[in-house]
């Protein structure tokens, strides 16, 4: 009871959202009060960077029982401007939000704040500490564009792969949560939380920007003594090659790029064909639409496995505009664009040029793989048939097996390892959750999708952008594809930026300048409302 009625009031705060980035514009006449034990940050122990004028404090704990706090605290960098400080005579600072500071149009209360997400493959990030800091000056460096800006960059640890899901995105909604619970006392609007990450990282902000105030995340923060009674939504989110929907990944993996693979055992070869018709079934279900509403299904096909219909085409589509853009950003000078499409013409001619309107088309999806896309891993790419995948299992060094869609394929075809994809499904946590439901709760679609039980229990981030490398090989394009589409089609989501970046791999993917440029302009207009 207690924890259903935290999430109505965390709900009926949230509900409250409005323009720009998502700030409560009117306050209710009577605010949930935070209910916590934690302190908030001393404000006589900052360190001051006089090089970059920033001003950071290290070792801030955001839960009240951490299972590592080696992990689970945070660190605040905020522009000096924003601080009006005063020197304590030994290294550290007793700062003040300064009433009257602005940089870029900020003021030290509304800044947006950033969180950037560095967990590839799911890792855990451990905190940073004074003496990190000391020994690796070049971080000060590397903020200092967001810094230049206005921004407040808030730096959280968290746990990972090894203590398994959902303990990393768990930590970092407890991270947010503490950063409302002290958004009196710390620069920064703490109602404009900007979460960003590559990979592994890009996935968990995917997650935290579907999932907010989930209630099924209350038993796990309750048991880490997070802040209750606060939001852990964010505003918007920045995700470059997300490595996410791991419950369809291996689907979606064999329908792409199964094709790549020249030569298979007869079992693994039935397994990649189960699976690509299983995409087509989950696909046909969905209930994915374009821009336009049309809905966007897979048929049958002579050739592969459901390369026809309009899902088909619409990811065709993507492909081709990726190359257009790639056709018109481009300056070729010791060649022509001619000689590029030649180039990818070599062994067999699967692209069509229009010198006269410089675009392009593909013969097929099949053929790009084949040429652009080949598959890295074997017909299991994300749950093996022999090894086991850490990041669903129970927190203590033994793994599990998570894909129920794999896991009824090998049941069908009598396969040796059907008993213990079965017997892994049907564990439960601490908490009394399978691994399906915490493969539910680390996928963004679930929260999404009209047709998925968690559609309308969280609170959806406004703003996206979402960027990926087109030759990626860990992952398929459908990834990237299936969360812009279900976001443009969810009208809580104000803004979704995505695009695919031809002829980069798995990568901070960009068509022009670099990430962090493109990310801070991407941020201002988000702020802009």
């Amino acid at each position: 009871m207690k924890r259903v009625i935290t999430f109505i009031l965390i709900t009926l705060m949230v509900m409250l959202f409005s323009v720009g980035c998502g700030r409560v514009t009117d306050e209710p006449e009577t605010k949930p009060q935070p209910v916590t034990n934690l302190s908030k940050p001393d404000l006589t122990k900052w360190h001051y960077n006089k090089e970059f004028d920033i001003y950071y404090q290290t070792g801030i704990g955001y839960c009240e029982k951490p299972a590592d706090e080696q992990y689970e605290q945070l660190t605040v960098f905020v522009p000096g401007a924003y601080l009006d400080a005063s020197d304590n005579g030994d290294g550290t600072y007793t700062c003040k939000v300064s009433e009257n500071s602005e940089i870029n149009g900020y003021s030290a209360k509304s800044a947006p704040i950033l969180m950037p997400i560095e967990t590839p493959g799911y890792a855990a990030a451990k905190a940073l500490t004074d003496e990190i800091l000391t020994m690796r000056q070049g971080i000060f460096e590397q903020l200092c564009d967001y810094i230049s800006q206005g921004f407040v960059l808030v730096l959280s640890g968290c746990r990972g792969i090894s203590e398994s899901a959902p303990t990393g995105v768990n930590d970092l909604k407890a991270a947010i949560r503490y950063l409302r619970y002290t958004d009196d006392v710390l620069a920064g609007d703490a109602e404009c939380i900007f979460v960003y990450g590559m990979s592994g990282g890009g996935a968990q902000a995917a997650i935290l920007g579907a999932s907010g105030d989930s209630e099924l995340y209350e038993p796990y923060l309750e048991a880490i003594g997070a802040v209750q009674g606060v939001s852990d939504a964010v505003a918007g989110v920045m995700a470059w090659c997300p490595v996410t929907n791991l419950d369809t990944a291996n689907a979606e993996y064999e329908w792409m790029m199964g094709c790549t693979r020249p030569e298979r055992s007869d079992e693994l070869n039935a397994i990649s064909d189960k699976l690509a018709r299983a995409y087509a079934a989950y696909v046909n279900q969905a209930g994915f639409t374009d821009e336009d509403g049309k809905p966007l299904t897979l048929t049958e096909s002579k050739e592969g496995n459901y390369q026809a219909g309009s899902y088909y085409d619409y990811v065709k589509g993507v492909i081709e505009t990726a190359l257009h853009h790639y056709l018109t950003d481009t300056g070729f000078n010791d060649i022509t664009a001619q000689d590029y499409i030649d180039s990818l013409n070599t062994d067999k001619d699967w692209v069509i040029y229009d010198k006269n309107t410089n675009t392009a088309t593909i013969t097929s999806v099949a053929d790009f793989a084949n040429h652009c896309k080949t598959a890295s891993d074997p017909p299991v790419a994300f749950d093996g048939l022999q090894g086991k995948n850490a990041l669903f299992g129970n927190g203590e060094g033994e793994c599990s097996h998570f894909d129920r869609i794999l896991a009824d394929i090998l049941t069908e075809l009598n396969s040796e390892y059907a008993a213990d994809f079965a017997s892994d499904l049907a564990k439960a946590d601490s908490f009394g959750n399978t691994v399906e439901t915490r493969v539910n709760m680390y996928s963004p679609l679930y929260y999404l999708m009209k047709n998925r039980k968690g559609y309308g229990t969280s609170n959806i981030a406004k703003h996206w952008r979402i960027r990926s490398g087109i030759e990626q090989k860990t992952n398929s394009l459908t990834t990237e594809i299936n969360l812009a589409l279900a976001l443009k089609s969810c009208d809580k989501v104000s803004i979704v930026d995505f695009e695919t970046v031809w002829a980069q791999n798995h990568t901070e993917a960009e068509r022009s300048g670099n990430s962090t440029e493109n990310f801070i302009k991407w941020v201002n207009t988000c702020m802009k409302g």
